[in-house]
């Protein structure tokens, strides 16, 4: 699909519309184009500026989910976490974002939508699509490579993945690590990480959460009852007759 550049790009010249074909649904590769003058011709020529996907995008090419992409491509640098104000302006969440390192060397582009509500994301420019490309296996290797160094670690991720199979829905990461966090309470976060593909600061929210909770549970539990109220009978008070 050829996007010409008005359609594709807002001014300034390089910030990218909130295009309906940037939509997750719409998982096609996009082919971005300018027009510049031939001065020889005194006629406009559209030039291709190439295939820019988004992370997410580019993680189905690899056949793997948003998390894991972002995991992958953190381990490789392109990524890193950031604290930044949510959608709707009312809190701060963590987002894995391009470095300005990779924006800088023309690997791909942050994007913020000028829509309300709308949720910033990362695209990745062919450059840095084939620079991932490169170093992709070795990532994925690398990954589990320290999973499978640890047998605890192993054994955890075999029980979440069999787990994983008995669903009939999809497990939300919180899920994935309260389930980690409760039956492999040894369990380091950097591991728990690597098997979930969660953000640390995302582990370290949700194991603490999950402390809390059995901590409140816990106290309730041992909570002392109430003594009961003492009941006198009197029966004077009882009729007899009745």
């Amino acid at each position: 699909m050829r996007v010409s550049f008005a359609e594709a790009f807002r001014p300034p010249i390089g910030a990218f519309l909130d295009h309906p074909d940037h939509h997750p649904q719409n998982q096609g590769a996009m082919e971005y184009t300018t027009e510049v003058l031939d001065r020889t011709t005194g006629d406009l020529k559209t030039v291709s500026l190439g295939n820019w996907l988004k992370v997410s995008e580019y993680g189905a090419t690899k056949g793997v989910g948003p998390r894991r992409t972002k995991s992958i491509l953190t381990h490789l640098g392109l990524l890193q976490e950031e604290r930044e104000t949510s959608a709707s302006g009312r809190g701060i969440v963590t987002r894995r974002r391009l470095t300005p390192d990779a924006v800088k060397a023309g690997l791909g582009k942050r994007i913020y939508p000028r829509k309300t509500g709308s949720f910033p994301f990362d695209v990745l420019s062919p450059e840095g699509q084939a620079w991932a490309d490169l170093r992709w296996d070795h990532a994925v290797a690398d990954i589990a490579a320290k999973v499978a160094a640890d047998p605890m670690v192993s054994h955890a991720k075999e029980r979440l993945d069999r787990l994983k199979t008995t669903r009939r829905s999809e497990l939300t990461p919180q899920m994935e690590v309260c389930f980690l966090s409760d039956f492999f309470p040894d369990l380091a976060q950097v591991d728990i990480c690597r098997i979930t593909g969660a953000p640390p600061r995302m582990v370290s929210l949700y194991v603490n959460t999950r402390a809390d909770q059995l901590r409140a549970w816990r106290a309730w539990k041992c909570k002392q009852l109430p003594e009961a109220l003492g009941i006198t009978f009197r029966s004077d008070l009882v009729d007899p007759q009745e």
